[in-house]
């Protein structure tokens, strides 16, 4: 293996790295920020956590739960239904698929 290829797969691994660390540092701080009521800063650190890298299907209920609730505590109703729709009917047999389906 070349000097060039094990750079590139050291700096491969250490972006995957930081993906990481960005993905759950922004999961853990948008539920400080949803018990703090700072509801706008939660949506955008769910955001955050969604877009720094794929997430499984378990993250995906998790962040859509947590962005519905938010949305519901903003008042905005009909955002939050949508969302927990999604939920029952593509995440039925996870843990968040029950709970939307309470809402």
């Amino acid at each position: 293996m070349t000097i060039q290829k094990v750079v590139l797969l050291a700096l491969t691994l250490s972006l995957g790295a930081c993906a990481s660390l960005i993905q759950s540092t922004s999961i853990s701080e948008a539920y400080k920020k949803y018990e703090r009521q700072e509801f706008e800063r939660t949506l955008e650190l769910i955001t955050r956590a969604e877009n720094a890298q794929e997430t499984t299907p378990e993250m995906k209920a998790e962040l859509t739960y947590l962005k519905a609730q938010t949305y519901e505590s903003l008042g905005q109703q009909e955002v939050a239904s949508t969302l927990y729709q999604y939920l029952v009917d593509q995440h039925k047999d996870s843990q968040y698929g029950y709970l939307a389906s309470t809402k």
